[in-house]
């Protein structure tokens, strides 16, 4: 049996969707009046020689990002949560928490879709304000929260553990 491949594709897609989040909230303090001078001091203190004007165009950029990589990790967990399924219906602890992460990172994909498709025609892709919310206080926290459900099914369940020399439970 081969080595699971999802584990090896959900880094890219984790990186880049936090990466757009702290783009898309450095930009909205630097543009909120009462934050604005905070970031500029902060800027200039850390001797960051981009300007935060700058910030809208990799945001939009790792958003696109976040879309390409986010591909083959959509399509190699549900390819690995299949079998899971199949064996053992939706009634298991394992397939239930499978299905959970599922659908978080799936909102998280069709919020990073929805950024891209809205700031695609925007003037230096300035994010709206629900750009920012859906970028910032939707998907980070989201993120967050699939990542410690698939480390869940790994350690405690053993999803992607094969071969007799596995040692994670295999409770349900």
């Amino acid at each position: 049996m081969s080595h699971p491949t999802h584990p090896a594709t959900v880094h890219f897609p984790i990186t880049t969707t936090l990466l757009t989040g702290a783009l898309d909230a450095v930009y909205f303090l630097s543009t909120y009046a009462p934050t604005s001078s905070v970031v500029a001091s902060t800027f200039k203190t850390l001797e960051i020689a981009i300007q935060p004007s700058m910030l809208p165009v990799l945001s939009y950029y790792t958003t696109i990002l976040t879309l390409l990589f986010s591909a083959p990790a959509v399509a190699t967990g549900a390819y690995e949560l299949m079998p899971v399924i199949k064996r053992d219906g939706f009634s298991s602890k394992k397939a239930q928490i499978g299905i959970l992460h599922a659908i978080v990172n799936d909102i998280t994909v069709f919020g990073a879709l929805y950024n891209w498709w809205s700031r695609r025609s925007t003037a230096a892709f300035i994010p709206s304000n629900e750009n920012v919310l859906v970028s910032t206080l939707m998907a980070v926290p989201a993120t967050f929260f699939a990542a410690y459900l698939g480390g869940s099914l790994v350690y405690q369940y053993g999803m992607g553990f094969r071969g007799s020399s596995a040692k994670a439970k295999k409770t349900q």
